[in-house]
């Protein structure tokens, strides 16, 4: 696959990417990181300064994101699983319910005709 580059701001500084992924993707990706950058900036103002500071502070509020975010999807998933079992046991259900009432009719029908 083709390497797409771009340039992004990421904390006030430009920096050449390249990847296997479309230009807009890595532009989403930077955007993220570029606003996290900001909202640390200014949650912790002067006090970390230190690029490299911030940069961990970025990479542990976006890994704690990517994480809560897993456990949601986790639990969607397990939900989604519990609405196909009780899908799957709705349509048996209406299958039985389905020849009851065939099986009914026939003895309703049944019972006319004897009449």
């Amino acid at each position: 696959m083709a390497k797409n580059k771009v340039e992004v701001v990421i904390g006030g500084t430009i920096y050449a990417l390249q990847g296997e992924e479309s230009q807009e993707h890595i532009q989403r990706v930077a955007h993220i990181i570029n606003k996290k950058t900001l909202e640390v900036q200014k949650k912790y103002g002067h006090r970390y300064n230190n690029p490299t500071k911030v940069n961990m502070l970025v990479t542990l509020n976006v890994a704690d994101e990517y994480v809560k975010m897993q456990d949601e999807l986790t639990a969607y998933r397990s939900e989604l699983e519990k609405c196909n079992a009780e899908n799957i046991a709705l349509q048996d259900k209406l299958k039985e319910l389905t020849l009851e009432l065939i099986r009914v009719k026939e003895e309703l029908t049944s019972l006319q005709d004897e009449k």
